[in-house]
């Protein structure tokens, strides 16, 4: 009885997860409002009921794909954060960090450009405290430190270096097609990828550090 409980157990935690992926990419394609249960249910190759069983109703498994996608860069945040490096290192190793994961992670740039559409109408019901607020933490603490340390500017606002360095790289993914028509090449070559996390570094940390150091940062 216990291996078919075990098995039933298994069963239903990958179709979760067959459904929280098919999810994911049509809800990105598509939107909250252009995507389709049945479309979901095909691709995830499951019966619609299930679907229901599991997520309740769309606007609930639209949420639980938000959650699962802003965990995955949460994890890799954590993970990087949580090392003993200095501070000037982390800031390097965390742009590079962003550039990587949306490059790699195109579903995550469209879902949150669809929730920008929606005015953050979905996003506002999800408790992110678990998932966002240990990163931003671990973040700030890294200011302090180099603050501490003498290395950055005492009168940095954590806050905006935080949303500078967001903004920096989702900015150049959410606008790649718009901008490689308009400069006549494509900026999401890994040539291209590579001399912008370059610049976007070096801009950050210049704005970060006290003046004396920035010769050495260059």
């Amino acid at each position: 009885m216990k291996k078919k409980a075990c098995k039933r157990e298994r069963n239903s935690q990958k179709s979760k997860e067959d459904i929280l992926r098919a999810a994911e990419f049509k809800f990105a394609e598509k939107g909250i409002y252009g995507a389709r249960v049945d479309d979901i249910a095909k691709e995830a190759n499951i019966n619609k009921r299930m679907l229901y069983e599991y997520y309740g109703n769309k606007e609930d498994l639209y949420r639980a794909v938000l959650v699962e996608v802003y965990s995955r860069l949460s994890k890799e945040e954590m993970h990087l954060l949580s090392e003993d490096i200095d501070c000037i290192d982390a800031i390097k190793k965390l742009i590079k960090l962003y550039f990587d994961f949306l490059k790699n992670n195109p579903t995550y740039v469209n879902l949150i450009l669809w929730e920008n559409l929606n005015k953050g109408k979905y996003i506002e019901d999800i408790d992110f405290s678990n998932i966002k607020d240990p990163a931003f933490a671990l973040f700030g603490e890294v200011i302090n430190k180099g603050k501490k340390e003498g290395i950055f500017r005492e009168d940095i606002d954590n806050e905006q270096a935080i949303l500078s360095l967001l903004t920096y790289s989702f900015s150049y993914f959410s606008n790649r097609y718009t901008l490689s028509k308009l400069l006549g090449k494509r900026i999401d070559t890994e040539e291209s990828i590579k001399k912008r996390i370059e610049t976007v570094t070096e801009m950050f940390l210049r704005y970060l550090c006290v003046w004396s150091l920035i010769v050495f940062i260059a």
